[in-house]
């Protein structure tokens, strides 16, 4: 028995790994952007009467935030990397229109998460501040190549949720904690599109021509 091979549903199924794995780092990297506003806000009421203790709060926090944000930009990387680009290459081969999403997401997200990191390493060091700040900017390209992406699906696949992931990223622009839900209906988005990819007829073979008959 012949199997028949279904590149889209493929495509899909790996770009859904790896939105799990980023809605995973999205959610631990909120939380340590998170502790570390804590942190601040805690020791600003604690400095004026507790300077020690203010301090030792505010880079209590930003070591956590730190820690936090670095495994959460591990997991980013893998699923990136792992995951979420070979799926949207792969679904750029059967859909030469996403190739410029997918160029986007690889070089702005992937490397822009790289950045990020580096520069949470050095963050103690000012070396660090610039670094971040041009992981950020590579993020936003990243996040340009999700929106097209998005919209891109939106029109092929005839579902909503892929349009309101493109707006939430759009948001997470400015809103990084709209990220998280533009995950989470993409993730649901790409479960719809491997149903009805699999449902799909199977692509119709070229049957092998043999040399032929001689003339009666």
């Amino acid at each position: 028995m012949t199997v028949v091979s279904n590149p889209q549903a493929e495509a899909f199924e790996t770009m859904r790994k790896g939105a799990l794995f980023l809605l995973i780092a999205w959610l631990l990297i909120g939380i340590g952007l998170s502790l570390a506003l804590f942190g601040m806000f805690t020791g600003a009421l604690l400095a004026p009467r507790h300077l020690g203790l203010g301090l030792a709060g505010a880079m209590g926090a930003l070591a956590a935030m730190v820690v936090v944000v670095i495994v959460g930009a591990i997991i980013a990387l893998v699923g990136l990397w792992g995951y979420f680009v070979p799926g949207v290459k792969k679904l750029a081969e059967t859909n030469p229109e996403l190739s410029t999403a997918a160029t986007l997401i690889r070089v702005g997200l992937f490397y822009g998460l790289i950045l990020l990191l580096i520069g949470a390493l050095l963050i103690v060091f000012i070396i660090g501040i610039p670094i971040v700040f041009i992981g950020v900017i590579l993020i936003i390209i990243g996040y340009i190549g999700l929106i097209i992406l998005s919209f891109k699906l939106n029109d092929v696949e005839k579902n909503a949720l892929y349009l309101a992931a493109g707006i939430l990223f759009i948001i997470a622009i400015f809103v990084s904690l709209a990220a998280f839900v533009a995950w989470i209906l993409l993730y649901v988005a790409l479960g719809d599109s491997i149903k009805k990819a699999r449902q799909a007829p199977p692509p119709v073979q070229p049957q092998p021509t043999g040399p032929l008959p001689p003339p009666v």
